[in-house]
């Protein structure tokens, strides 16, 4: 991703998460650090081929709305350099979340993620987690987006 390891959230560990899909989840300590990546794609494609993995999901806590994160999803191996609002990721990091005490637990039902914005097509994921004997049962979630552009085909 071309930063430091010093730029990586040390009490966080990087870590392949599925909910569905795979991908590697990396906690950045600060919001800057997030915006100003420039991703090597051919890296990351070869790594999230080597470990079988849609791509990468790098998140900071630091948020721009009060939001639980703020993230960014790379999928350069499936031909998508940058995403701007990825369900099945978001769900996964919200687990990861969850997992590592991240998460209110009065916020479960309601949990926010920001995407999109290095884009400039920002977009809210709202994940809401099933808790049953502190295990998560099941993963729901919608959002909201900013139409940007739109094309019409025809068939």
């Amino acid at each position: 991703m071309n930063i430091a390891v010093a730029e990586i959230e040390e009490n966080l560990p990087v870590q392949i998460v599925s909910t569905g899909l795979t991908d590697i989840i990396v906690p950045i300590k600060n919001i800057e650090i997030l915006k100003a990546i420039k991703p090597d794609f051919e890296k990351v494609a070869e790594i999230s081929k080597k470990y079988n993995a849609v791509g990468y999901h790098i998140f900071t806590l630091e948020s721009l709305n009060g939001s639980d994160a703020h993230c960014r999803n790379l999928a350069p191996l499936y031909g998508i350099p940058e995403e701007s609002a990825t369900g099945t990721s978001n769900g996964a990091l919200a687990c990861y979340l969850f997992k590592y005490d991240k998460i209110n637990p009065n916020n479960i039902g309601y949990i926010v993620i920001e995407q999109g914005y290095s884009m400039e097509k920002p977009s809210e994921i709202i994940i809401s987690l099933a808790i049953q004997n502190k295990e998560i049962v099941e993963v729901m979630l919608g959002g909201k987006s900013l139409n940007i552009s739109e094309i019409e085909v025809e068939i």
